[in-house]
């Protein structure tokens, strides 16, 4: 078949074709999503478990290899690997490169839910998919002048769950230099001579602030559940907790401790526009655009109302989407740049403005239809991509002056040009 022919047969099809490649690809540039990296899917989940200060053998056995035979049969898992510490482990399940990590992670998640029965009862697990897709994009630093334990309270309490909302955010992180938490501080010679240990203390206040079911109540064709509350609403209620009976007296916290309000010891130091802060780190999820998420998050921060006090303020410490943006603003002004200097080049040697219309009209049309076909092969745009872009100029250059000068060829030969 004939392409020449073809084409100027169906020209209008032709043309058609060529301008909804072109707005198609036009749309696909607003909508693709913006990035440094391409999205790279690695074939591994990590869980991640703690336990107190269990001792590493103790780890090993109750925590370690319950939770390594728990996801040892998992689907499309190839080797299962584990490192243990006191109070900590990390099992990490390698995969087959064809799984579908997503799915994946849902079965690693049902089968260590599984497994928490056999678990301690105050060991916490993490699962996450390990891929480096996910990444701290945005960063921000709430001041003001209360406390450092209100400033972490407000940011993680209030903060946190709005930033949540924000399409595309994935992890969001809260650091401070002060955590709030209720210091118990007990007398041993009092707990000695009640014949109490810190455990028994420690049960107590447990067993006690919680909810529980005590029963049903029918009435009117209704089944009502009947619940008893003993959760702690204040410093008083918690000094008020029996936590023994001796000759038939109860034994009050308040007997045998101090129960104040305090803070956990301090690990970290937080500090920000030379102040006490609270420090909020958030992550994107895997194929968001940076771009959108930065904005609308940094739109929230600045819109926020009544949801802080007005003496609370945040600011902007690190955002990623300025680099991404001045990257690909950058590779594009190369793509921009190199299209006219390689126009201008053509038009000097082949000295023919027809020609160089063909070849300068083939660039914009072949760039923007590739950013279409990337779209539907669910590609982003990204460093590499666009530099790709930026060097394929110059093929594309070469294949368009290669063909018009084949059909300048075929016409000086005397054939038809259709």
């Amino acid at each position: 078949m004939n392409v020449v022919r073809f084409s100027r047969q169906n020209s209008r099809a032709v043309n058609l074709l060529t301008g909804f490649l072109l707005v198609a690809g036009v749309v696909a540039i607003f909508r693709l999503p913006s990035n440094i990296y391409p999205e790279l899917a690695f074939p591994r989940v990590v869980i991640l478990a703690h336990s107190g200060d269990l001792l590493p053998q103790f780890m090993l056995l109750r925590v370690t290899r319950p939770l390594e035979e728990s996801v040892t049969g998992v689907l499309g898992a190839r080797r299962v690997r584990s490192k243990t510490i006191r109070g900590g482990a990390e099992i990490s399940v390698l995969f087959n490169p064809d799984m579908d990590m997503q799915y994946a992670l849902q079965l690693v998640e049902g089968r260590v839910t599984e497994a928490r029965g056999s678990l301690p009862a105050d060991t916490e697990i993490q699962v996450e998919r390990l891929t480096p897709a996910i990444f701290l994009i945005v960063s921000l630093i709430l001041n003001g002048d209360v406390p450092a334990a209100d400033l972490r309270d407000y940011a993680y309490y209030v903060l946190r769950p709005l930033f949540s909302r924000v399409p595309g955010v994935s992890l969001i992180e809260v650091q401070a230099s002060s955590t709030r938490e209720v210091s118990v501080i007990v007398d041993p010679q009092q707990v000695l001579s009640h014949r109490l240990s810190l455990v028994d203390i420690t049960d107590r206040l447990r067993a006690t602030n919680d909810v529980t079911s005590v029963g049903r109540l029918d009435k009117d064709y209704s089944q009502y559940l009947v619940l008893a509350t003993g959760q702690f609403t204040n410093l008083e209620d918690i000094r008020n907790t029996v936590v023994a009976v001796e000759n038939g007296s109860p034994i009050r916290l308040r007997d045998i401790a101090e129960v104040r309000d305090g803070v956990e010891d301090r690990r970290t130091l937080i500090t920000g526009n030379g102040q006490p802060a609270a420090l909020i780190n958030i992550a994107r999820q895997i194929g968001g655009n940076i771009l959108q998420i930065s904005s609308q998050v940094q739109e929230l921060a600045t819109h926020l109302g009544s949801a802080i006090p007005p003496t609370l303020h945040m600011s902007v410490v690190y955002d990623l989407a300025g680099f991404v943006h001045d990257s690909i603003g950058n590779v594009r002004d190369a793509i921009l740049l190199g299209g006219l200097l390689v126009i201008a080049i053509l038009y000097l040697f082949l000295r023919e403005g027809r020609t160089t219309l063909i070849a300068a009209i083939s660039l914009p049309v072949t760039v923007i239809s590739t950013i279409f076909f990337m779209g539907l092969m669910g590609g982003t745009l990204y460093l590499m991509s666009l530099g790709g872009m930026a060097i394929a100029i110059g093929l594309i250059i070469d294949d368009t002056v290669v063909v018009v000068e084949n059909i300048y060829r075929h016409l000086g030969l005397g054939e038809s040009a259709t």
